[in-house]
C-alpha cells in the first residue's frame, strides 16, 4: 500500500470507531460546526443555538471519556475524528464568550446540566462547564488551539481559569482514578496535588525503574516534564527514551497519566523481551493502536509504526527513511 492509502485507511478506522460510540446525528453536527467555523457565524446565532451546540459537544466529551475507559485506543480514534471536524475552535470561542471564567471554586458547576434539576439550563454556567470539560478531556487539542488560534484577548483569561479551577480538580480526579486502578500489577504509583507530581516505580528483573511526572499548574497549556533519573540498572539512553515516550503521550496524544503509565509498563515489558522500539515515537507499542513496529526499511532494516512513518513523511515533506535517510523502500512485516 502507498502512504496515501495508509492515511485513508487510518481515517476510515477513526470514523468507524467513532461511529460505534457517537450517534450519527452528533457526528454530522460536529462536522457542521467545524465547517461553519470559518464563516464567523457565532455573533448571528441565537442563545438557543449556542446552548444546543455546547450541550451536544459535552455529550460528545462524555462519550469520549466512556469509550476511553473501555479501551484507550477508542480515545485516540475519537479524538482524531473530533480533530478532523475542526469543531473545537468554534465551540471554545462560543463557550469562552459566554462563560464566567472568574467563578468561585466554591460554586459547583457540575450540577448545571443535571437532567432532574428544577430550573432551566443557564447558558453562562453550561458554557463554563464546557470550557472545563474540554480542557480536561481534550488537553492536546486545546493546547494546539490555544497556541495557534486562541484570540489574544482571551488567552490570559483561559490561563487563569485553567490554573485556578481546571488543573487542581482534574489532577485530583486523575489521582483518584490511579488509586482505584487494578491493572498496575507490580508497579506502584503515588501522587500529590500539592507537589503536582506522580511517581511510579516498577521492578523488572534486577532493575528498579522509576518515573516522576511533573504536571505544571497550567497543564495542558504548558507541557508536563518527565524525570527517569532515579532508574537503576538501565542505560541512560533507554530511560531517556522512556521519558520521551511518556511526554509524547501526555503532551501530544490526549492521553491521561493513568493511560501513559500503563502504556509505559507494557513497553518496558516488551523491551525486556527484546522488541526494539519505533525510532519515531520511542515506543514499542503504538500509542494510538497498540500495534508493534511493522514497516521495515529495506536499506537499514529498522522498523517503524505505520502512523509514525506517515507523520514523519508529512512533516518532513520527503519520503526518506528516518534513520538512514535513503529513499523509502519498505515492506510490512509481522
Amino acid at each position: 500500500k502507498t502512504m496515501d492509502e495508509e492515511e485513508r485507511i487510518e481515517l476510515e478506522d477513526d470514523v468507524l470507531v467513532s461511529s460505534s460510540w457517537l450517534p450519527e446525528k452528533l457526528m454530522v453536527l460536529l462536522q457542521t460546526i467545524g465547517a461553519a467555523s470559518s464563516y464567523g457565524k457565532d455573533e448571528y446565532e441565537s442563545e438557543e443555538q449556542v446552548m444546543g451546540n455546547i450541550l451536544a459537544w459535552m455529550l460528545c466529551l462524555e462519550t469520549l471519556d466512556t469509550a476511553g475507559s473501555v479501551d484507550m485506543r477508542n480515545r485516540s480514534s475519537i479524538s482524531a475524528f473530533i480533530q478532523n471536524t475542526k469543531a473545537i475552535g468554534r465551540i471554545m470561542i462560543s463557550a469562552l464568550h459566554n462563560a464566567d471564567l472568574d467563578i468561585s471554586r466554591n460554586v459547583n458547576i457540575f450540577g448545571c446540566i443535571d437532567v432532574d434539576r428544577e430550573s432551566s439550563f443557564i447558558l453562562q454556567m453550561v458554557a463554563t462547564l464546557a470550557v472545563f470539560r474540554t480542557v480536561e478531556s481534550l488537553p492536546t487539542l486545546v493546547k494546539t488551539w490555544f497556541n495557534d488560534d486562541c484570540p489574544r484577548y482571551l488567552q490570559q483569561k483561559l490561563i487563569n481559569f485553567v490554573e485556578t479551577r481546571v488543573a487542581p480538580e482534574t489532577l485530583q480526579r486523575e489521582l483518584d482514578r490511579i488509586k482505584d486502578a487494578t491493572t498496575f500489577g507490580e508497579m506502584s504509583v503515588n501522587g500529590s496535588c500539592v507537589s503536582r507530581e506522580v511517581v511510579a516505580t516498577y521492578q523488572q528483573d534486577e532493575c528498579q525503574l522509576s518515573v516522576t511526572i511533573r504536571i505544571p499548574p497550567t497543564f495542558p497549556l504548558r507541557n508536563v516534564e518527565v524525570d527517569c533519573q532515579r532508574t537503576l540498572g538501565i542505560p541512560e539512553n533507554r530511560w531517556r527514551r522512556w521519558g520521551l515516550q511518556i511526554m509524547l503521550m501526555l503532551n501530544n496524544q490526549d492521553g491521561s497519566v493513568l493511560d501513559a503509565l500503563l502504556l509505559w509498563k507494557e513497553n518496558v515489558d516488551k523491551e525486556f523481551e527484546g522488541v526494539e522500539p519505533c525510532p519515531v515515537c520511542y515506543s514499542v507499542l503504538c500509542i494510538k493502536t497498540h500495534a508493534m513496529p511493522n514497516l521495515e526499511c529495506k536499506t537499514c532494516h529498522n522498523r517503524f509504526h505505520n502512523s509514525c512513518l506517515l507523520k514523519w513523511f508529512q512533516s518532513s515533506g520527503k519520503h526518506l527513511c528516518v534513520l538512514c535517510q535513503q529513499p523509502w523502500s519498505g515492506s510490512k512485516v509481522g
